[in-house]
């Protein structure tokens, strides 16, 4: 099942407060289809409840809600954050073995 770090976790905590979102909204992750090229991406949203079908887990007080068609893909992966430019944090998947403080 896909996992939250923590540090992933506070982040998505944070960035929900700065939206004025309620503290129970989760964090949904579904499939998104790109126009024109039908590129499939994996979309990030908050949300008060999960679609028909979700997986649903709360991880480090964080509810998450996986689309079925992004579940088995990403059985094995992680949400983690990692430095971007300009000293900010991004969200990225990684392998679960690769996630974590000591990775």
């Amino acid at each position: 099942m896909l996992q939250i770090t923590h540090d992933a976790a506070q982040l998505l905590t944070e960035l929900r407060r700065g939206q004025d979102l309620p503290e129970d909204h989760g964090l949904r992750v579904f499939a998104e289809t790109t126009e024109p090229a039908g590129e499939i991406t994996i979309g990030l949203g908050f949300t008060d409840a999960p679609a028909q079908g979700d997986q649903v887990t709360e991880q480090e007080g964080l509810k998450v809600f996986v689309a079925p068609e992004v579940a088995a893909p990403l059985e094995d992966a992680a949400i983690d954050v990692t430095a971007g430019d300009n000293g900010t944090q991004r969200l990225v998947f990684r392998p679960q073995a690769e996630s974590g403080p000591n990775a």
